[in-house]
C-alpha cells in the first residue's frame, strides 16, 4: 500500500533517481524541460507516493507555472512511478489528487506532453484544436485539460515559460 504526501525538500535526490529510472538519463533534453529550467515547481502540487511500510518513494508528480498568451496555466510533469509498480494505481492516484488540488487552488488550465491513451481518462484532449502549441514538440503529444468551465475560451498561442514574461506577471487567470 501507499499514501500521498507533499514533496519535501529532502526528497530531491530520490525523485531525480526515480525520474532517471523511469525516463532515462537523457530526459532533460526533452522539449518540455525547457519550460522547467530556472523555475521551481509549484510546491503545493508537488506530490509523492510513499510506501506505507517504509516511506520509500514510489512515485512523483510536479507542476510548473507557464503562460499561454497572457493567461496563466500549469504544465504537468513529469509524473513517474517506480517501473516495477506500474499498473497498481499510483499514477492514477497522483493525477487525481493533484488535479483536484489544482482546481481547488483556483487553477483552470493544465497542459502536458504525453500519450492521449493514458491521459484522456483525466480529461485531457489534444491541445492543437484549441490553438495551443509548444514550439519544437510534436503537436499530437501536447494535451490540455480544463479545470473550470470555458477555461480555454480566448486563450491560444504558444506556451511560454512564465519567467519569460515581462515583469513576471500575467493578466488573466
Amino acid at each position: 500500500m501507499f499514501h500521498l504526501t507533499t514533496e519535501r525538500p529532502d526528497d530531491g535526490p530520490a525523485i531525480e533517481a526515480l525520474l532517471d529510472k523511469a525516463f532515462g538519463p537523457d530526459r532533460q533534453s526533452k522539449i518540455s524541460y525547457r519550460y522547467r529550467h530556472e523555475a521551481p515547481p509549484v510546491a503545493p502540487l508537488s506530490r509523492v507516493a510513499r510506501a506505507d511500510a517504509d516511506g520509500r518513494l514510489l512515485g512523483t508528480i510536479r507542476y510548473w507555472d507557464i503562460a499561454i498568451g497572457h493567461a496563466n496555466a500549469l504544465l504537468l510533469g513529469p509524473i513517474a512511478v517506480e517501473p516495477s509498480l506500474k499498473g497498481r494505481g499510483i499514477g492514477v492516484a497522483l493525477m487525481r489528487d493533484t488535479l483536484d488540488a489544482a482546481a481547488w487552488m483556483g487553477h483552470s488550465r493544465v497542459v502536458l506532453v504525453g500519450d492521449i491513451g493514458y491521459y484522456a481518462r483525466f480529461g485531457f484532449a489534444p491541445a492543437a484544436p484549441l490553438g495551443l502549441a509548444m514550439p519544437g514538440e510534436k503537436p499530437e503529444r501536447l494535451l490540455a485539460a480544463s479545470l473550470a468551465k470555458d477555461a480555454f475560451r480566448g486563450v491560444s498561442g504558444a506556451i511560454k515559460p512564465r519567467r519569460s514574461l515581462r515583469g513576471g506577471g500575467l493578466i488573466a487567470a
